[in-house]
């Protein structure tokens, strides 16, 4: 059980995993939504972020303002002029190929240049046709967009949100937790397996075996699972969940997706996405009041008193041989060209555990909301009917013509 010490770690150490995954599978993963402030806090992580990508990965800025030209590519005025000809030059998304773009202020995007970043995020390529000039570059790239929305105004646009794997808090981080955490990893007091790995040789190799990581039907039925529970109706979701528990798999070394690694998943891209709270697993010690008072009448035969029983019609045929002793006959081998039938108490015990990981990721603060809003939520819908329609109908009287 960690202590309250540990606990107020937890949102940094998993900052530090999301971005040792990120550093191996940006495009895959598609980036991070960073919802902090301008501060040391949030240029720590950018720096360990940065550390973890292997040399010469690209990492550019996106300004805010970012025209066209500049993102997607187009005429280099400098270059044509000393040419004589029009030359093109490439745009950030193609600079950063390979690597990430770090989107300042996200929440103030527009929809257009919104819309270019994930046609670049869907596709992995950027075309643009400007000044007479066109073509197609390569742009497998991740974003990382910086969140400073504040309550009562928009987050980033919601097609952004929906293709970025992970989405981190750390308003609620201060300098002084992310500095003991990481003097904590540092001196080797409680090493973490994903977190503490910032050689190239690691990321270049757990890159290298990404595309050989497998994974079992029983790992993808956890994740969805877990993501209906959670209420996370984005089929992206458990998509981008699948692909993180791979890059945990890989970065350790491993060729096969493991329930660790489904529930590292579950915690850092399902948590972030619910919309309810999950229901607690059912109590198998509950008394049951229709086991403990069966009705008569629905009792099996033979399990009937002897006074209960019809009596038996009375029949011609000699009784049949009484049947070999079960317990000295060998059941029936199955054939060899069958696989074996994997246990269904395993794959629930897996469910409950990528379920209870995702369940301890959400603040509290979090389920406190969703319950009210649940509760909410119902008491307006049992408020329906004709009053309910006047509620809502707040205009009165014809309308005007245009």
């Amino acid at each position: 059980m960690t202590g309250p010490r540990e606990d107020a770690l937890l949102p940094w150490a998993d900052a530090l995993r999301a971005a040792a995954l990120l550093a191996v599978d940006p495009h895959g993963l598609g980036g991070v939504l960073l919802h902090a402030q301008h501060g040391p806090v949030r240029e720590r992580w950018l720096g360990r972020l940065a550390a973890l990508l292997p040399a010469g990965t690209p990492m550019r800025r996106v300004p805010l303002q970012v025209r066209d030209d500049r993102l997607l590519g187009g005429l280099d005025l400098t270059a044509t002029l000393q040419a004589g000809r029009p030359v093109a030059q490439s745009g950030l998304l193609a600079q950063a190929d390979g690597g990430l773009l770090v989107l300042a202020m996200a929440e103030r995007v527009g929809t257009a240049t919104a819309a270019r970043l994930c046609a670049a995020l869907d596709t992995g390529r950027v075309a643009f046709a400007r000044e007479g000039l066109g073509g197609e570059q390569p742009a497998r790239i991740g974003i990382v967009a910086l969140d400073e929305h504040t309550e009562g105004e928009d987050p980033p646009a919601a097609r952004l949100r929906e293709r970025l794997a992970f989405h981190l808090d750390l308003a609620a981080v201060s300098v002084a937790q992310s500095g003991a955490f990481e003097s904590t990893t540092e001196a080797g007091a409680s090493p973490d397996p994903v977190v503490a790995r910032e050689s190239d040789d690691t990321i270049l190799a757990a890159r290298a075996r990404l595309s050989a990581v497998t994974h079992d039907e029983a790992i993808l039925q956890a994740l969805c699972a877990t993501a209906e529970a959670l209420g996370v109706e984005s089929l992206r979701a458990w998509v981008l969940a699948l692909r993180a528990a791979r890059v945990a798999a890989a970065l350790d070394g491993r060729d096969t997706v493991s329930g660790d690694d489904a529930a590292l998943a579950a915690r850092l891209v399902l948590a972030p996405r619910a919309t309810r709270v999950p229901l607690p697993p059912p109590d198998p010690e509950q008394d049951n009041p229709e086991r403990d008072n069966p009705d008569p009448d629905d009792r099996d035969p033979d399990d009937r008193e002897p006074q209960d029983r019809p009596p038996e019609p009375p029949s011609a045929e000699p009784p049949a041989p009484p049947p070999d002793d079960p317990a000295q006959t060998p059941p029936p081998e199955p054939p060899a060209d069958e696989p074996a039938a994997s246990d269904p108490r395993d794959a629930q015990a897996l469910e409950e555990t990528v379920l209870a990981s995702a369940r301890a990721a959400i603040p509290a603060g979090l389920l406190a909301q969703l319950a009210l809003d649940e509760a909410a939520a119902r008491s307006a819908g049992a408020a329906g009917g004709r009053a309910g329609a006047r509620r809502e109908a707040r205009l009165r009287g014809r309308p005007t013509g245009s």
